[in-house]
Parts: C-alpha cells; sequence; structure tokens
C-alpha cells in the first residue's frame, strides 16, 4: 500500500476483493477468527466505545504501531486484562514442545507505554481541552514501537 495513491484503491461496487489490513480482536475470549466466515464492516463504535481503543487501532491502520503491540494494550484497555495476565498468555501450549507466549517481553513494554500515553491524554483532554491533538501522543508513540523482536 502507499506509493502514489496515499493508500488509495478502486473497488467496484458489489465486487469482492480481498484485503490484507492489521487486525486487533477487541472481544477477549471469542474465538478466533477465520478467514472463510464473512465479515461485516462496521463503525469501531458499535463494537467499544472507548475513545482510547479508537485511538489505537488508529495508529494501528497508520503503521504507527505494530500488530501484536496492538493488541496487547486493546485487551487491556477494552477488556480489562491487566499487564500480568498479557505477560502469562500463551499462544500455544504443548507438553512436547512447551509454551510459547502470545506477547514477548519488548512487545508488552511497547504495549504498556502507549496505552499509558494514550489515557493520559484523553485523561488530561477530560480536564482541558486546551491541547492540540499533535501535541499529545501522536508525538510521544515512536513509529512501530515495539517492532524490535
Amino acid at each position: 500500500m502507499g506509493g502514489m495513491g496515499g493508500g488509495m484503491m478502486r473497488v467496484s461496487a458489489e465486487k469482492p476483493t480481498k484485503l490484507t489490513v492489521p487486525c486487533v480482536c477487541l472481544e477477549h475470549g471469542k474465538k478466533d477468527p477465520n478467514p472463510r466466515m464473512n465479515y461485516k464492516v462496521v463503525p469501531i463504535e458499535q463494537v467499544n466505545a472507548d475513545p482510547r481503543v479508537s485511538e489505537l487501532c488508529s495508529l494501528l491502520g497508520q503503521g504507527r504501531i505494530p500488530q501484536n503491540t496492538a493488541q496487547a494494550s486493546a485487551w487491556h484497555l477494552a477488556n480489562g486484562l491487566s499487564w500480568e495476565q498479557l505477560a502469562m498468555k500463551n499462544r500455544v501450549e504443548s507438553q512436547y514442545t512447551g509454551n510459547i507466549r502470545f506477547f514477548s517481553p519488548i512487545e508488552l513494554q511497547a504495549a504498556y507505554q502507549a496505552s499509558g500515553v494514550i489515557s493520559q491524554f484523553y485523561s488530561e483532554q477530560n480536564n482541558s481541552s486546551s491541547r492540540s491533538r499533535s501535541d499529545s501522543y501522536h508525538d510521544q508513540v515512536p513509529p512501530s514501537a515495539g517492532s524490535g523482536n
């Protein structure tokens, strides 16, 4: 994506098109998505009304935060999972090969920082509306925070 069209592409009406988009689960505990399922695109507010979650997804879509870092932040912000719970979450559990953690320590650290900056911004915004968005977390969240696996 990107290039001269600025990430835009033309999709004909009523014509199925395959897209690869970075996504996060906003409802911890539900079954994993399946590529054979049909999905409906809805405004994020229909799934989660927390503006911090919406902003986190915006950062992911802009490529400013990696998917796994955004996932840890999303489960923390949207579903209340503690950082300890996220650190102990296994992607794979096997008595033969051992457990594989869902998140690396670097991803969790970046998720903790991103969640903190976003939460602080919205906390301050509720107290004072004098700051502009560009003076806030967008300048504090480095591009691809936590991508150094």
